[in-house]
């Protein structure tokens, strides 16, 4: 008996590929069949295919011509025959309890998806970096869970691949993803859908999935994908309006996320696309406010009401702040740059944004130390990073940039300046020196 088909779209990956099936193989689940969807690769990826299906039996290679990502999982879901599915992304791997961890938890809980947290990761050529990533913020894990019932749910991570689904349940919805030709993020409707329709959802403190960042080929780093979440929407928006039960929390949250996506796209694509993406974004606000589709007094996000706001109101400003901020997050990485090791001195929120900005800026190889004036006194909002007491850091005083972590002008400021200094730290900065800043809030001078 096949317990899980492990779904695996394959399109020119032939750097990652072995890696990824030979994390497949290892499983510690053995009852498990792993679908290679072969889609027109034009590299040795279809070689490498069918070389691992001769040394292990479970592998079942499906190869046909390009027609995109959508129709590649679709035709891996309808050729599954295990009881509950998992997707596999060709250039990322799995750690090797997933599949009978995660089994085990929807056999006990009869669950529609079980959903797991899950690392980034970037390698090179003598190291893995990876981080941490929770699923959700809402302290939801470990209950059996139903969106409808608490819309919260739509507000974890977006991934598919974090979790593992009743082949049952994705049938009899007949949830399937998009299939427009050349199209991106079609996993979000997907996801979408799996939302809308699963009345038990269990979320695991866990992580499994180890999730690529250094592939050049991906989408995430397309930079001219200007309607790519429009299009998807649309096949939400269409999903949405055959839901047979109530559908004005749905309509509501797919305007959210259709405008949010493709305002946070703005600061990812190339310059020259920018101030076609912010009329897209005044143009489909208009339509959903003209087809009364969705109550804007349901958003409640109020940084994304004024986000909207400064689109339509401001578009030429906001393009010039969005190309100051590419110009001003090069000259902050050279800063960074320069060192091997950042220690970021303080725990709350500037601390935070400070560890968000050094992932951001792609600094995964930096020995990144947290450092507090005391332990005992330390409120924690940063992740998976080291901690430390300040003066037990003595050995770093040459070599190490410190970056204070607090607002500059008030006396925690002042005192831990004079801690940095008194023990005897050469490089010392504000975040605002290395940190980007918003570009919803930057000042740009209007030439």
């Amino acid at each position: 008996m096949i317990k899980v088909s492990i779904i695996v779209p394959v399109y020119n990956v032939e750097k990652y590929l072995r890696q990824c099936l030979d994390s497949a193989i290892n499983q510690t689940m053995k009852e498990i069949e792993i679908i290679c969807v072969n889609d027109g690769s034009t590299d040795s990826s279809f070689k490498i295919l069918e070389e691992m299906e001769q040394q292990d039996s479970r592998i079942r290679v499906i190869s046909k011509a390009n027609s995109g990502y959508g129709n590649t999982m679709n035709m891996g879901i309808d050729a599954a025959e295990g009881k509950y599915i998992v997707f596999l992304e060709s250039d990322d791997y799995i750690l090797p309890s997933m599949c009978e961890e995660m089994f085990e938890l929807c056999e006990k809980y009869d669950l529609d998806i079980v959903k797991a947290d899950y690392y980034e990761f970037k390698s090179d050529a003598d190291n893995t970096y990876s981080r941490y990533m929770h699923t959700s913020y809402h302290n939801n894990y470990h209950q059996v869970l139903n969106s409808r019932a608490d819309s919260r749910l739509f507000f974890t991570a977006m991934y598919t691949w974090t979790c593992m689904y009743s082949r049952e349940f994705l049938n009899e919805y007949n949830i399937r993803h998009n299939e427009t030709p050349g199209a991106s993020f079609q996993d979000n409707g997907f996801w979408f859908q799996t939302m809308m329709y699963a009345d038990r959802l269990y979320l695991l403190d866990k992580a499994f999935y180890m999730y690529r960042q250094d592939n050049p080929n991906s989408s995430i780093h397309n930079k001219a994908k200007v309607y790519a979440f429009s299009e998807e929407y649309r096949f939400i928006r269409d999903k949405i309006s055959k839901f047979a039960g109530d559908k004005s929390d749905f309509i509501n949250i797919c305007a959210f996320f259709n405008l949010n996506h493709n305002m946070n796209q703005l600061v990812k694509v190339a310059d020259e696309y920018i101030p076609e993406l912010i009329a897209l974004i005044c143009k489909e606000f208009k339509e959903y406010t003209d087809r009364r589709e969705w109550q804007i007094n349901k958003v409640l996000n109020w940084d994304f009401l004024r986000r909207l706001f400064i689109c339509m109101t401001q578009p030429e400003m906001l393009e010039k702040s969005i190309k100051r901020y590419h110009e001003e997050k090069l000259d902050k990485e050279k800063i960074i740059e320069k060192y091997d090791t950042i220690i970021i001195y303080g725990v709350g929120s500037y601390g935070r944004r400070m560890q968000r900005e050094l992932y951001t800026m792609d600094k995964w190889s930096r020995d990144i130390i947290c450092a507090v004036t005391s332990v005992n006194n330390a409120k924690i909002e940063v992740e998976d990073v080291k901690l430390q007491e300040i003066s037990n850091l003595v050995a770093y005083t040459d070599e190490a940039l410190v970056v204070l972590c607090v607002k500059p002008g008030t006396k925690a400021y002042t005192e831990m300046r004079a801690m940095a200094e008194g023990i005897g730290f050469k490089h010392i900065c504000d975040l605002e020196d290395v940190a980007t800043n918003d570009i919803w809030t930057m000042k740009v001078k209007d030439e």
